[in-house]
């Protein structure tokens, strides 16, 4: 898990362009990494180019409104057997 973390930290950091040390799993993408809902539209969007070449998935309207922590695309690529 600690290395699916990294992985997505990278693409949050590179989105949000916040420090690696601001993202932890717990860290709210509006409250915490300042992203607007453009910024997690564009992050949905590079996390699962990010990850398409390990798991067939896309990150539909209705789960993106469930995702507002680092925690929450972890549990859902997760869920989506990316490890």
């Amino acid at each position: 898990m600690a290395e699916l973390f990294d992985r997505v930290r990278d693409v949050v950091v590179r989105q949000l362009k916040v420090q690696p040390d601001e993202v932890h799993p717990e860290s709210n993408f509006i409250d915490d990494l300042r992203a607007d809902s453009l910024d997690i539209v564009d992050l949905t969007i590079a996390i699962e180019e990010a990850f398409q070449d390990e798991a067939t998935f896309e990150i539909r309207d209705e789960d993106a409104e469930n995702i507002h922590t680092v925690q929450d695309i972890l549990d859902f690529l997760t869920a989506h057997g990316v490890s």
